[in-house]
């Protein structure tokens, strides 16, 4: 009977506590996450541009690649790419048969943030050749170029330097000045077998839109737009989370003013907070958390209040 299942939040992602529900979707650790993925902000558009491209994987084997996703902050840009790094790998270890690294720089980005891209790029490539070394990833570890530090004598020469049987996905940081970083790991960073995904909150649809003429003669990224969360976006994400865990416990829906209420959220990042605060908030109230009951516009005003508080 429903009513001996235990309390739920369907709003917390799969094999996550309620304290780490705000960490983005990682299908490159849970393969789970892959069908927790909700369209909103563009995504799954996005998300078939790289996807969907007959020659990408071709691509990428050949001549290497850049993934650059951009948006507004809080659109869902670090689940995307690691939507986009899990694909990625699948499809290369078809390819190749063999294994693929993903080596994810991102934590890093706060103290990068005021660097100078030089310093970031050549930061990046240090920590890239230590994971290498770590992974027995190298056909000679010892190799002069490795050792030099250079990321001009060691970027574009990975294809030689991997292991023939490998290849390479690096996930990098956020940056101010990343219109300049773009173009110089495009220009001339890449190698056949690595490809590097990034993003940014930051980027104009000009900047991106000349960074793409910049390249356009050599190898230009893989743009993923994500445009401004929309009423029917809300309404999508909502109703996929409510439907998604009923065999998994008991909770309540959500009422229409509640739902009028939060189609004018900004962001799906603060849209997913005031969800899972919610509904975590009457969880530990057990007064009101069962099917027969639906959040309130009074619901949610109390969790905001609450926080502000």
């Amino acid at each position: 009977m429903m009513a001996d299942k235990a309390p739920f939040n369907p709003f917390v992602p799969p094999q996550r506590r309620v304290g780490k529900a705000m960490l983005s979707l990682r299908p490159i650790d849970d393969p789970a996450h892959d069908e927790h993925y909700v369209d909103v902000c563009g995504s799954a558009r996005a998300y078939q541009r790289l996807t969907g491209s007959p020659d990408v994987v071709e691509d990428i084997l050949t001549t290497g690649g850049y993934v650059l996703a951009f948006g507004e902050s809080g659109c869902g840009k670090t689940a995307l790419v690691n939507r986009c790094a899990n694909w990625v790998r699948a499809a290369l270890r078809e390819a190749l048969d063999a294994k693929v690294l993903v080596v994810d720089l991102r934590r890093h980005a706060l103290a990068l943030e005021s660097s100078s891209v030089a310093t970031r790029i050549g930061w990046a490539c240090g920590r890239l050749v230590r994971a290498l070394r770590d992974e027995d990833a190298l056909v000679d570890p010892a190799a002069p170029e490795l050792d030099s530090g250079d990321p001009d004598l060691i970027l574009p020469e990975l294809d030689a330097l991997l292991d023939p049987s490998l290849a390479l996905v690096v996930l990098l940081p956020d940056h101010l000045d990343l219109v300049r970083e773009v173009l110089l790991y495009a220009s001339g960073m890449l190698s056949p077998r690595v490809l590097y995904l990034a993003e940014s909150a930051l980027l104009t649809d000009a900047q991106v839109r000349g960074i793409e003429l910049a390249l356009e003669d050599t190898r230009p990224p893989i743009v993923l737009r994500l445009r401004t969360l929309t009423r029917a976006d809300v309404a999508r994400f909502v109703d996929d989370r409510l439907r998604r865990h009923r065999a998994a416990g008991r909770y309540p829906g959500v009422a229409d003013p509640a739902l009028t209420e939060l189609v004018s959220t900004k962001s799906v990042k603060t849209l997913q907070r005031t969800l899972v605060g919610t509904f975590e908030m009457l969880r530990g109230e057990a007064v009101n958390y069962s099917e027969s009951y639906a959040v309130t516009l009074e619901d949610l005003n109390r969790y905001t209040r609450g926080i502000q508080s």
